[in-house]
Protein backbone atom coordinates (compact mmCIF):
# COMPACT_ATOMS: atom_id res chain seq x y z
CA UNK A 1 0.00 0.00 0.00
CA UNK A 2 0.97 3.20 -1.18
CA UNK A 3 2.03 6.02 1.12
CA UNK A 4 -0.93 8.42 0.57
CA UNK A 5 -3.66 5.26 0.39
CA UNK A 6 -1.96 4.31 3.86
CA UNK A 7 -2.28 8.46 5.17
CA UNK A 8 -6.06 8.39 3.82
CA UNK A 9 -6.69 5.25 5.38
CA UNK A 10 -5.50 6.33 9.10
CA UNK A 11 -7.41 9.44 8.31
CA UNK A 12 -10.66 7.82 7.79
CA UNK A 13 -10.12 5.68 10.86
CA UNK A 14 -9.16 8.44 13.08
CA UNK A 15 -12.28 10.63 12.09
CA UNK A 16 -14.37 7.37 12.20
CA UNK A 17 -13.05 7.35 16.33
CA UNK A 18 -13.41 10.84 16.52
CA UNK A 19 -17.39 10.45 15.61
CA UNK A 20 -18.17 7.18 18.04
CA UNK A 21 -16.12 8.80 20.50
CA UNK A 22 -18.44 12.19 20.22
CA UNK A 23 -21.66 10.08 19.67
CA UNK A 24 -20.78 8.67 22.97
CA UNK A 25 -20.42 11.20 24.66
CA UNK A 26 -23.99 12.43 23.89
CA UNK A 27 -25.39 8.95 24.19
CA UNK A 28 -23.92 8.72 27.59
CA UNK A 29 -25.20 11.84 28.63
CA UNK A 30 -28.65 10.55 27.80
CA UNK A 31 -28.51 7.59 29.51
CA UNK A 32 -29.31 6.43 32.75
CA UNK A 33 -26.18 5.70 35.22
CA UNK A 34 -23.89 6.34 37.96
CA UNK A 35 -23.99 10.65 37.97
CA UNK A 36 -22.53 13.52 40.30
CA UNK A 37 -23.56 16.99 40.79
CA UNK A 38 -24.53 18.12 37.30
CA UNK A 39 -25.14 22.01 36.70
CA UNK A 40 -27.69 22.35 33.46
CA UNK A 41 -27.12 26.43 33.51
CA UNK A 42 -22.47 25.56 33.61
CA UNK A 43 -23.50 22.73 31.24
CA UNK A 44 -24.88 24.75 28.60
CA UNK A 45 -23.13 27.71 28.82
CA UNK A 46 -20.12 25.54 27.86
CA UNK A 47 -22.08 24.04 24.96
CA UNK A 48 -22.91 27.35 24.12
CA UNK A 49 -19.14 28.58 24.03
CA UNK A 50 -17.83 25.25 22.58
CA UNK A 51 -20.60 25.69 19.64
CA UNK A 52 -19.37 29.39 18.92
CA UNK A 53 -15.56 28.26 18.96
CA UNK A 54 -16.27 25.59 16.55
CA UNK A 55 -18.21 28.17 14.47
CA UNK A 56 -15.22 30.74 14.47
CA UNK A 57 -12.70 27.97 14.11
CA UNK A 58 -14.35 27.03 10.85
CA UNK A 59 -14.81 30.35 9.85
CA UNK A 60 -11.38 30.78 10.07
CA UNK A 61 -9.87 27.93 8.58
CA UNK A 62 -12.17 28.47 5.50
CA UNK A 63 -11.28 25.80 2.14
CA UNK A 64 -9.09 24.09 4.75
CA UNK A 65 -11.46 22.92 6.74
CA UNK A 66 -11.46 18.69 6.50
CA UNK A 67 -11.62 16.53 9.14
CA UNK A 68 -9.04 14.30 7.95
CA UNK A 69 -5.35 14.83 9.77
CA UNK A 70 -4.12 15.34 6.14
CA UNK A 71 -3.86 18.59 4.67
CA UNK A 72 -6.40 19.10 1.49
CA UNK A 73 -3.89 21.91 -0.02
CA UNK A 74 -6.08 24.93 0.99
CA UNK A 75 -3.15 26.56 2.59
CA UNK A 76 -2.42 26.86 5.86
CA UNK A 77 -4.16 28.59 8.42
CA UNK A 78 -2.44 30.86 10.90
CA UNK A 79 -4.57 33.85 11.22
CA UNK A 80 -7.70 34.69 13.28
CA UNK A 81 -8.49 32.14 15.77
CA UNK A 82 -5.47 30.59 14.56
CA UNK A 83 -2.89 32.93 15.21
CA UNK A 84 -3.70 31.95 19.11
CA UNK A 85 -3.85 28.27 19.09
CA UNK A 86 -3.57 25.48 16.26
CA UNK A 87 -5.86 23.42 17.16
CA UNK A 88 -8.92 25.65 18.70
CA UNK A 89 -11.60 23.31 16.54
CA UNK A 90 -10.74 20.61 18.77
CA UNK A 91 -10.64 22.55 21.75
CA UNK A 92 -14.18 23.82 21.17
CA UNK A 93 -14.98 20.16 20.52
CA UNK A 94 -14.33 19.25 23.82
CA UNK A 95 -15.82 22.27 25.56
CA UNK A 96 -18.94 20.89 24.14
CA UNK A 97 -18.22 17.59 25.48
CA UNK A 98 -17.43 19.07 28.63
CA UNK A 99 -20.86 21.00 28.27
CA UNK A 100 -22.55 17.71 28.18
CA UNK A 101 -20.71 16.47 30.81
CA UNK A 102 -21.15 19.11 32.92
CA UNK A 103 -24.63 19.83 32.38
CA UNK A 104 -26.23 15.42 32.24
CA UNK A 105 -23.69 15.19 35.75
CA UNK A 106 -22.96 11.52 34.33
CA UNK A 107 -19.86 9.92 35.28
CA UNK A 108 -19.35 8.30 32.02
CA UNK A 109 -19.59 11.10 29.98
CA UNK A 110 -17.24 12.83 31.91
CA UNK A 111 -14.82 9.73 31.48
CA UNK A 112 -15.88 10.24 27.79
CA UNK A 113 -14.79 13.99 27.67
CA UNK A 114 -11.54 12.82 29.05
CA UNK A 115 -11.22 10.03 26.30
CA UNK A 116 -12.09 12.65 23.72
CA UNK A 117 -9.50 15.23 24.86
CA UNK A 118 -6.66 12.15 24.83
CA UNK A 119 -7.84 11.55 21.42
CA UNK A 120 -7.17 14.81 19.93
CA UNK A 121 -3.70 15.16 22.02
CA UNK A 122 -2.88 11.98 19.89
CA UNK A 123 -4.90 13.05 16.28
CA UNK A 124 -2.86 16.02 16.21
CA UNK A 125 0.57 14.35 16.72
CA UNK A 126 -0.23 12.41 13.48
CA UNK A 127 -2.08 15.79 12.13
CA UNK A 128 1.17 17.74 12.81
CA UNK A 129 3.83 15.36 10.84
CA UNK A 130 1.63 15.85 7.82
CA UNK A 131 1.38 19.89 7.99
CA UNK A 132 5.14 19.96 8.72
CA UNK A 133 5.84 17.59 5.95
CA UNK A 134 3.29 20.06 3.50
CA UNK A 135 4.06 23.45 5.10
CA UNK A 136 7.50 24.48 5.47
CA UNK A 137 6.21 27.31 7.90
CA UNK A 138 4.49 24.88 10.17
CA UNK A 139 7.39 24.15 12.39
CA UNK A 140 7.98 27.94 13.48
CA UNK A 141 4.02 28.58 13.42
CA UNK A 142 4.18 25.43 16.13
CA UNK A 143 6.98 26.47 18.08
CA UNK A 144 5.10 30.03 19.03
CA UNK A 145 1.53 29.36 19.35
CA UNK A 146 0.04 26.64 21.58
CA UNK A 147 -1.25 23.53 20.65
CA UNK A 148 -4.96 23.83 22.58
CA UNK A 149 -4.98 27.25 24.46
CA UNK A 150 -3.02 30.01 24.01
CA UNK A 151 0.63 30.07 24.98
CA UNK A 152 0.29 25.73 26.28
CA UNK A 153 1.91 23.04 24.47
CA UNK A 154 4.12 25.13 21.71
CA UNK A 155 5.97 22.71 19.72
CA UNK A 156 9.81 22.43 20.26
CA UNK A 157 11.47 23.90 16.76
CA UNK A 158 13.17 20.93 15.14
Amino acid sequence: MSSPARGRLLGLGLVALQGLLFLAVGLTALLPGPGLDGSLWLGSTLVLLGLLGMFWSGKDLGRALTPMPTPNGAGLAAGGIYGYARHPMYTAIVVVALGLAVGSGKLWTLVLCVVLAVFFDVKTRVEERFLVDAYPGYADYAARTGKFVPGIGKRRAS
